[in-house]
């Protein structure tokens, strides 16, 4: 019978909900009572999952792998281990070296050798092919800036026009309301104070709403309107992962490219009074814009395309022990709320659509890779070669026979002393050291053959490895990933809009159409409709029927019926034992 130990942990944050965790370890015991176990000890302890700090229980169990006590380690999951990658690798490595399995009995397996290949090549081919990727972006980018090449300027900049002949040219009326915002500011007002006397004064933006106090504050410290362009101010920096500033002396500053709207001596005269008002709020001169700047690939690109605010990250987690889910919501959505139609004057909030994170890199992948005719096949077929090379040259079968010739020597070095025991030249308690020696060699010597011939047992299988790892390498999403967050170095700005996004790179724009992958109403309003055509095409389908052709369970497709029944767009007859559906 295979001896048996159970490790749970909930985290720092679960502690007072101590039934999570006497759960967990509940269905640990089911686990082992059902496989034919042997339960030989527990470990739980309730400690963040990032590091070992700490965690007695998990140092008590990575210093007893090396001993003979137990053979499979159940856990729940990988993150109910460790969640710090270091620590998982240093955990695997120790556990396999001492022979032990480990079983996760959420997912009713154990952990294999694969698995730990295909974890390692993810995180390094997602890094390799987004920083190929950087270089081969940038070099046209790098040679623009230097050269003062075209100048980064949209439709959307407030007071410019670029002309047909790519000219910039100075749209007037609004030139004088940013004259007004910088003449306030030299004046000594903030920028709220700034914000209230220009609605007051009934100016409003391109979209018919009053300038807020970030976007006036964001237009007062541009050198733009001193006709002057700095380019590569911002470079985002794939192996910290976040946007970092570039030092003053590798920028490329232009005075003169662009039409003034401001003279110099205003420009300077009203970002000064900003920097005195920072020295009078915190003593520095310097002011923090968010607690994560620049953390996300996405920060600072994201605004939303019916009222020009920024968008923030925002997290959050579907269950206890799920992971967090971060998504992108506009600005004034966060600050006030969804736009109210029947009184617009006092709800000035937005009706803009939530970007889940994951899902829209995954399209801003595809759109990268479909723009730079990027195809990530040679990588994986490159990594194929280099894996068929590598389990080639672990010759296990040899090293097996070397340890096998060894054991054949040890066993007839115990016959020739047995031999000298007989013949009288050994002693009997030289005889009985001689022979514990020998004994324990031949021990260490059999361990190891079976160590190898386990190992040839899955080199065996190398055929199928590499397909089944080529095949999820395939069907990953971080080549989509890397591909966005290289792109976003090089990507000014992304509008966001309901059903597409505008996405600005120089004088370039492109638009991306999603429909309504961010609508989440949308979404639920045509699989309604996908119900009422399913219904018209064979009025006696079922539930359960439904459920199967939309991917959905069975309650989920009652809710979809019972909402178009109170909307009285659907009706069930029934005849008897039988019924058909009846639509609108």
């Amino acid at each position: 019978m295979l001896r048996a130990v159970i490790y749970a942990r909930c985290s720092t944050e679960e502690e007072s909900q101590k039934h999570a965790l006497l759960k967990q370890v509940s269905e640990a015991e089911e686990c082992v009572c059902r496989m034919g176990w042997e339960l030989m000890d527990t470990y739980v302890e309730s400690r963040s999952g990032t590091s070992t700090k700490g965690r007695t229980e998990y140092k008590r169990l990575f210093e007893e792998l090396s001993e003979n006590k137990f053979d499979i380690i159940v856990i729940k999951s990988q993150d109910r281990l460790v969640r710090n990658t270091r620590d998982w690798y240093l955990f695997v490595d120790r556990m396999v070296k001492a022979g032990k399995q480990l079983y996760m009995y959420m997912e009713q397996k154990f952990y294999s050798a694969d698995d730990a290949l295909i974890t390692g090549i993810k995180a390094i081919l997602a890094e390799e092919y987004s920083r190929e990727l950087s270089k081969k972006i940038n070099n046209a980018h790098y040679h623009r800036q230097k050269n003062g090449g075209a100048i980064i300027l949209t439709s959307n900049t407030y007071g410019y026009r670029r002309m047909p002949d790519k000219s910039i040219a100075v749209i007037e009326e609004e030139a004088q309301i940013k004259r007004r915002m910088y003449e306030l500011c030299a004046a000594g007002y903030g920028g709220r104070a700034i914000s209230a006397i220009l609605a007051d004064e009934g100016v409003r933006n391109r979209k018919g709403n009053p300038f807020s106090d970030a976007d006036i504050l964001r237009m007062i410290k541009n050198p733009l309107n001193k006709g002057t362009v700095v380019m590569n101010r911002k470079h985002y920096d794939f192996d910290l992962k976040k946007t970092v500033t570039v030092p003053v002396k590798e920028q490329y500053v232009y005075e003169n490219k662009v039409p003034a709207i401001v003279s110099e001596e205003l420009w300077e005269q009203a970002n000064l009074e900003i920097l005195k008002r920072k020295q009078a709020a915190n003593g520095s001169g310097s002011c923090s814009e968010g607690r994560n700047q620049g953390k996300s690939p996405l920060s600072k690109k994201l605004y939303c395309g019916l009222c020009r605010s920024p968008y923030y990250r925002c997290a959050k987690r579907r269950g206890r022990d799920e992971d967090k889910i971060y998504e992108w919501k506009c600005r004034r959505y966060l600050e006030r709320g969804r736009h109210s139609d029947q009184r617009p004057e006092n709800q000035q909030g937005c009706d803009n659509v939530h970007l889940d994170e994951e899902k829209l890199l995954s399209i801003l992948g595809r759109y990268c890779m479909k723009e730079y005719n990027l195809d990530k096949k040679p990588v994986i077929q490159k990594l194929q070669k280099l894996l068929e090379q590598v389990l080639r040259d672990v010759d296990t079968q040899a090293m097996a026979d070397q340890e096998k010739q060894k054991r054949l020597n040890v066993e007839q070095q115990m016959l020739q002393i047995t031999d000298k025991l007989l013949e009288g030249v050994l002693s009997d308690a030289a005889y009985q050291m001689k022979q514990r020696e020998l004994e324990e060699k031949l021990r260490e010597i059999q361990n190891r053959i079976i160590r190898l011939d386990r190992e040839q047992k899955m080199y065996a299988a190398e055929g199928n490895r590499i397909s089944r790892i080529e095949n999820i390498l395939s069907a990953d999403s971080r080549f989509e990933r890397a591909a966005a967050e290289a792109m976003m170095e090089f990507i000014d700005q992304i509008y966001v809009y309901p059903e597409h996004m505008e996405i600005i790179s120089g004088d370039a724009s492109r638009r991306l159409n999603y429909g309504v992958l961010f609508d989440y109403p949308g979404q639920k309003r045509l699989e309604r409709e996908e119900v009422i055509r399913m219904m018209k095409e064979n009025p006696n389908i079922t539930v359960k029927q439904l459920a199967e052709k939309l991917g959905l369970s069975v309650s989920g497709a009652g809710y979809r019926i019972r909402i178009l029944k109170e909307e009285g767009r659907v009706k069930y007859r029934k005849t008897g034992n039988r019924g058909k559906w009846e639509t609108d």
